[in-house]
């Protein structure tokens, strides 16, 4: 057996058997599974790009032949995830979720062994700079989300990096499989960024809700704690889903390739077949008639043109402003469905800065131009629309900053404009 054949099955099976090894010795609860299975996502999405970075970058290169994912042999890709999204959460476990500690460990142990696979890496001489941006980006990360997820914490961070992890695997991987990244950029103009946006706010809007409202990811092993019926849930109930299978089949039509939009197809097939049975049985046990009141007044991929009444959510405006009263107005003229505006002079607490939307049942909040948008989520489609672009965090940074230099900053309830 060649050289190249026993540092390639070594770089395999070593973080296999080294993963076994911590799992027979520190069994995983439910919760730590699923942090292992985040963390091993979001090592498996991002690794071939940032390996891509590091070629460029000439911190390395491979000498090998073999089935690649990118430019990176695959027994050398499925050792790394395995090592970096198993083997080292669950040493960060044995240690007590010591994740600084853990993350030098491996670290070190990265650094020692690297020189030692050539021929099959060849290391160029800064390749110590492109082991620790690999650190940074993709392990550390994946020790947080993993620890993060096992307590439950951080909902809100979690979620959002799952949205890269999974969106990553379902979307760039069959990228750089059925494509090489001259011909991608060859076919690259800026509508195609556009059509992407679009086609992913209803997803990126779902994953915030959940987090946000329903204190959960999208994920059925970490679900929300509390059913979501509001914003963009209150007028379809897989938005994810569409986003995924339009986001699919936008990147058939890109690389001129039918496996992405089969795998669209196949994903839609699956979503209405076992997902649909599984999704009823669980959110029936958790929710009960909740769930079956919105099940059937809410249709799974068409939109509806105005939200269900839902959960009763607040929109607090300072009466005693006009141009606030004059903001009031139009939302009462607008009909909201599913929310109650008051006087923001009545809140109870500290008084509020800025106009705000509230939802009761989970005790979110959202002020400013992220009040606003929330607001038009309760007037029909076409609102909700703009809701969820100004909402956007970069969107909604900017207007804000605007709105605040023109002169519509914080102010408490009550004062004059």
């Amino acid at each position: 057996m060649s050289r190249e054949s026993v540092i390639q099955i070594t770089c395999l099976y070593g973080p296999i058997i080294g993963a076994i090894i911590l799992a027979i010795f520190k069994r995983p609860d439910k919760r730590s599974a699923t942090g292992l299975l985040f963390g091993l996502c979001w090592v498996a999405a991002l690794l071939p790009w940032l390996d891509l970075f590091a070629q460029s970058s000439s911190f390395w290169k491979y000498e090998v032949s073999g089935p690649r994912i990118g430019e990176m042999p695959l027994s050398l890709y499925f050792g790394w995830i395995i090592g970096w999204g198993m083997f080292a959460p669950l040493l960060a476990a044995i240690l007590d979720g010591k994740l600084w500690l853990t993350a030098a460990i491996v670290a070190l142990l990265d650094l020692r062994l690297m020189p030692e696979l050539s021929p099959v890496i060849q290391l160029g001489p800064n390749w110590w700079v492109g082991e620790l941006v690999m650190v940074a980006v993709l392990l550390l990360p994946s020790l947080w989300i993993a620890e993060a997820t096992r307590k439950r914490t951080h909902t809100p961070i979690r979620a959002a990096m799952l949205v890269p992890a999974f969106g990553g695997i379902i979307l760039g991987i069959p990228f750089l499989l059925l494509s090489s990244i001259p011909e991608a950029i060859d076919r690259f103009h800026p509508l195609w960024i556009l059509a992407a946006v679009l086609a992913s706010l209803p997803g990126l809007t779902a994953v915030r809700d959940l987090a946000q409202s329903g204190d959960g990811t999208p994920v059925p092993l970490d679900p929300p704690r509390h059913l979501v019926t509001h914003g963009i849930y209150g007028y379809c109930r897989n938005p994810m889903q569409g986003s995924m299978t339009a986001l699919l089949l936008l990147e058939s039509a890109y690389l001129s390739n039918i496996w992405p939009a089969v795998i669209a197809a196949l994903g839609a097939i699956y979503s209405e077949g076992f997902a649909r049975w599984s999704e009823q049985n669980d959110m029936n046990q958790r929710f009960g008639d909740s769930w079956e009141t919105y099940h059937k007044t809410v249709r799974p991929w068409i939109p509806r043109w105005k939200p269900i009444a839902g959960t009763e959510c607040e929109l607090w405006i300072d009466l005693g402003c006009s141009p606030c009263s004059s903001i009031n107005h139009w939302f009462e003229n607008q009909k909201p469905i599913g929310l109650v505006l008051k006087d923001a002079r009545d809140w109870p607490g500290e008084p509020l800065q800025r106009m705000t939307w509230r939802d009761p049942a989970s005790g979110r909040m959202e002020s400013g131009i992220g009040g606003a948008a929330m607001g038009f989520q309760h007037i029909n489609l076409l609102w909700a629309c703009l809701g969820w672009i100004i909402s956007l965090p970069l969107i909604s940074t900017l207007i804000q900053v605007c709105f605040d230099a023109a002169g519509a900053g914080p102010r408490p309830a009550g004062t004059r404009p």
